[in-house]
């Protein structure tokens, strides 16, 4: 059976109410019974000594109790009784008889006296003190007993016994119905929670959430946990869908790409295949397109395996590197594939970063053969490394077209060409692995226009702690 926590929690609150009520009420009667009884016992002690001595003193017995003496069934008053071998004398009587002391009782009581409870009639017990007494000068001797009917004393006990159990059930509805109010109030921010997170859950809006609790208790930092999980969520799916929306668009444009190259190959084998008359010359320019959209094709498929690696979180492997023999490494062996354009170096710092060396220097590959691309014929190009604000940055600057307005951004995004009269000379993902590349050593890429003509395009890397 599932309870409620709210019920949970009342009932455990009234039951340790209850549980604290017995106790003290049990605690309460027992320490209360025992005053009365010792105060009536004290009394009758009291009492009998009293006659005792007096009998002593005297030197005579009572011989009659009163004209009308009362009878114990019926009331509750303070009795004596004095007993000298078989004369009884008592100033009440029990069924017209004075009371009945048991032989056992006498043989029990001694100067010292002797209190114990007795039954003269089954239903009307008593409360008697027996104390013998002696006048040997005389020849006397006997008992003397007080005594009083405990109806009375149980009489009290019942209404404090009564006023007790009354006590403990009031008390006990008291805590639950407090108990259940303190709980309700203590579990209804939680129950707006709940509510709010099925309206989510329904909704699917994660934009929704808790409203704020004034305390800083543990329901507040509840709240404050939850909210920070549907902020969370909610960049996450957002990430997701655009991580989605990426990869569609990624595989629309990669669809795109390959499109081309693929028509390209398959109509100049179609034209292979279907035309035996076709000359040499035709032939060979057929063959020459084949082989090369087939170039372009592996390089785009390559390009693509590197960016769905970056994508799926891999790393490179690191190490301390120095960037000068790469950088001159790369400006010489650029010269001999820009053609008539000039490749130059324009200066080489001595620095070293915590890097993957083939991937930096595929990084610069990268940025000058996008400005070779971009750069007309007897054009320049230069290279440099300097150390500015403890970074290290390349630079790779041309005199070539330059970068439309509003696209020094969006030439990073791939498949992206600002250029589409030179669509057919790359993939467009060239710069989108370079920035990956720069991102995964801590470093950034961006491109500006050069005032005069052209563009640069410059990489920074934090430089390696010595």
């Amino acid at each position: 059976m599932n309870v409620p926590i709210r019920a949970r929690i009342a009932l455990f609150g009234a039951g340790v109410v209850a549980l604290t009520v017995v106790i003290f009420s049990m605690i309460v009667y027992t320490l209360v019974e025992r005053s009365l009884i010792a105060q009536q016992d004290t009394a009758l002690s009291a009492r009998g000594q009293q006659l005792a001595q007096f009998i002593v003193r005297r030197g005579t017995v009572p011989r009659d109790g009163p004209f009308f003496p009362p009878d114990l069934s019926t009331a509750g008053e303070t009795f004596w009784e004095v007993i000298s071998g078989n004369q009884v004398v008592s100033d009440a009587l029990v069924n017209n008889a004075p009371p009945q002391v048991p032989a056992s009782v006498l043989a029990r009581a001694g100067a010292d006296g002797y209190t114990t409870t007795i039954r003269p009639r089954p239903d009307l017990p008593l409360r008697v003190y027996v104390q013998a007494w002696s006048r040997p000068d005389l020849g006397l001797n006997g008992y003397v007993v007080a005594g009083r009917p405990i109806a009375a004393l149980t009489s009290q006990l019942s209404t404090l016994r009564l006023f007790l159990i009354l006590g403990a059930l009031l008390s006990l509805f008291a805590a639950l119905a407090a108990s259940w109010f303190l709980a309700g109030r203590a579990l209804r921010p939680l129950e707006s929670m709940a509510r709010t997170a099925e309206e989510i859950g329904h909704t699917q809006d994660l934009s929704r959430r808790l409203p704020d609790q004034p305390t800083d208790d543990e329901v507040g930092r509840l709240q404050q946990s939850f909210n920070l999980m549907l902020q969370q969520l909610e960049d996450a799916y957002r990430r997701l869908q655009e991580a989605l929306a990426a990869q569609r668009r990624f595989v629309a444009d990669a669809s795109h790409e390959l499109r081309t190259p693929l028509t390209t190959i398959r109509g100049n084998i179609g034209l292979l295949l279907k035309r035996d008359d076709i000359t040499s010359e035709d032939r060979s320019a057929a063959l020459q397109d084949i082989a090369g959209e087939s170039e372009r094709m592996s390089r785009m498929v390559q390009d693509l395996l590197t960016l769905a690696r970056a994508d799926a979180g891999q790393h490179l492997d690191k190490a301390p590197v120095e960037l000068q023999p790469i950088v001159r490494d790369v400006s010489r062996q650029a010269q001999a594939v820009a053609g008539d354009r000039e490749v130059k170096l324009d200066g080489a710092d001595d620095i070293t970063v915590v890097g993957n060396a083939d991937a930096i220097k595929q990084l610069l590959w990268i940025l000058v053969d996008n400005a070779v691309k971009h750069t007309d014929r007897g054009g320049h190009i230069e290279m440099g490394l300097q150390r500015e604000d403890g970074v290290a940055c390349l630079r790779v600057r041309d005199d070539g077209t330059g970068i439309p307005a509003g696209d020094a951004e969006k030439i990073f995004e791939r498949f992206y060409q600002a250029d589409t009269s030179r669509s057919g000379l790359g993939t467009g993902l060239g710069l989108a692995i370079a920035r990956w590349i720069a991102e995964e050593h801590g470093g950034r890429v961006n491109a500006i226009n050069n005032p005069d003509r052209g563009a640069t395009f410059k990489v920074e890397l934090p430089v390696a702690k010595s």
